[in-house]
């Protein structure tokens, strides 16, 4: 069986002018197409949690490593994060 996934991107403004892509991407398991199949995409999040080890990461740990690198600034990220939450769980 071929192993899907689905990325998800948008590009953010850096105060220098620039713009780098901010991603999510969730391997999709058998629970991950049930939830599809259902129309029951708010569970789809979780779904990365689960496959974080398939390789799946959420936007919000992509918020954090360019946060970390210095690349955009930590409440603009925080903006960003459709979980701010966890967002604020994760150490930079």
């Amino acid at each position: 069986m071929a192993l899907s996934a689905v990325l998800t991107q948008t590009l953010i403004a850096t105060a220098s002018g620039a713009v780098v892509p901010a991603a999510e991407l969730l391997v999709v398991s058998y629970g991950a197409r049930q939830h599809i199949r259902k129309n029951a995409l708010q569970h789809l999040h979780q779904e990365i949690t689960i496959t974080r080890k398939a390789g799946s990461f959420s936007f919000e740990e992509s918020l954090a490593k360019l946060v970390e690198r210095g690349t955009i600034d930590r409440n603009e990220a925080r903006l960003r994060a459709p979980h701010p939450e966890e967002f604020d769980s994760i150490k930079t």
